[in-house]
């Protein structure tokens, strides 16, 4: 089995994606839902790429470029994460009796954005200032250069998908040990690398898929939200005892705030 051509047709995808990458950081702005969105798809295909094709790439770059590229995907997650709750929250009409509440944690929640838009500013140039862009770009143009025309060893791609898949499929398990962002992560994998595959192999995603990413990620979103939003309560009774001294008045703002934390059960984001 040869691996020229697939790797060709690999670097390919590579370096659109990294290209993609580039250009949806060049347009991002850390308070913008969409802007947000487009440079985590853009960041999570290209981990795909690099992980499909990493036969074509040098082991240990390949896990260092990864490693670079988790911390942005990490932080990207979060701040999306945060704006979305920020926008589910802000379409509540929430009883009078709440509103106090509902707004000091919009506050709060739109504070955290702004603490996390920096460290996702100083991640960018960590990576952007990185060598990886250069050593993916480079590497890839070796390949696509010296192998365009090679047409793609039909049994060497199977097996490739067949490794990955087989790697990425524990996350279908119920019982998987694996967190709710590892198993999302991994199907989300796994869908982006048929469609990568397409114009080789027949390796439409599974139906299951993308029903099970969807639920999974639902579940993901409001087991985070709630998460935050009973974190970010925490330490308002910390603040409020420390600059007040005590919690007289504070109930009425609970109340509001544990009532928005019951509403994300009932949310279908």
């Amino acid at each position: 089995m040869r691996k020229e051509g697939y790797c060709a047709y690999g670097a390919a995808r590579t370096s659109e994606a990294l290209q993609a990458l580039q250009a949806a950081m060049s347009a991002f702005a850390g308070d913008d839902l969409r802007t947000v969105e487009n440079a985590l798809d853009a960041a999570h295909r290209l981990q795909t790429c690099l992980t499909l094709f990493r036969a074509c790439y040098p082991k240990t770059r390949v896990a260092l470029w990864k490693r670079r590229l988790r911390r942005l995907i990490r932080l990207l997650n979060a701040q999306r994460d945060l704006l979305r709750l920020i926008e589910w929250a802000r379409t509540l009409s929430p009883p009078q009796e709440h509103t106090a509440g509902v707004r000091r944690a919009l506050l709060r929640l739109t504070q955290r954005t702004e603490a996390q838009r920096m460290k996702l500013q100083h991640a960018q140039r960590q990576w952007l200032d990185s060598r990886a862009p250069n050593e993916i770009s480079g590497l890839s143009r070796r390949w696509t250069e010296s192998f365009a025309d090679e047409p793609c060893d039909g049994d060497y791609a199977q097996r490739q998908w067949t490794l990955f898949v087989r790697e990425q499929q524990t996350a279908l398990e119920d019982d998987s040990a694996q967190s709710l962002e590892v198993r999302c992560g991994r199907l989300r994998a796994l869908i982006e690398g048929s469609e990568l595959l397409q114009p080789l192999l027949a390796c439409p995603p599974e139906p299951e898929w993308r029903t099970q990413y969807e639920t999974l990620e639902r579940r993901r979103w409001q087991e985070h939200a709630k998460r935050l939003l009973e974190e970010l309560l925490e330490r308002e009774v910390i603040l409020r005892l420390w600059t007040e001294g005590h919690l007289r008045g504070f109930a009425r703002l609970r109340r509001g705030w544990e009532w928005l934390i019951q509403q994300i059960g009932y949310t279908h984001i």
